[in-house]
């Protein structure tokens, strides 16, 4: 049981580190396509489904909580 614990604190964390990379990942391409001075539509394409991908993410992440702890 104790090894069923530590792995789904380990899940979590896993999940919560992608999700920081993901974070800062989407910065950091922002910040490429602003230095290289892009066309607007590119950077509200990206900005929209870079969000979207933010929120599905951040729902995963959400799940694994909720059900981490409730199981």
């Amino acid at each position: 049981m104790n090894s069923l614990f530590a792995f789904a604190i380990g899940v979590r964390l896993v999940a919560f580190i992608v999700f920081v990379a993901c974070v800062y990942g989407g910065n950091l391409l922002f910040t490429k396509l602003e230095q290289r001075q892009s066309k607007l539509l590119w950077k509200i394409t990206f900005v929209t489904f870079y969000s979207i991908f933010l929120l599905l993410v951040t729902y995963v992440v959400w799940l694994v909580f909720y059900f981490g702890l409730n199981a």
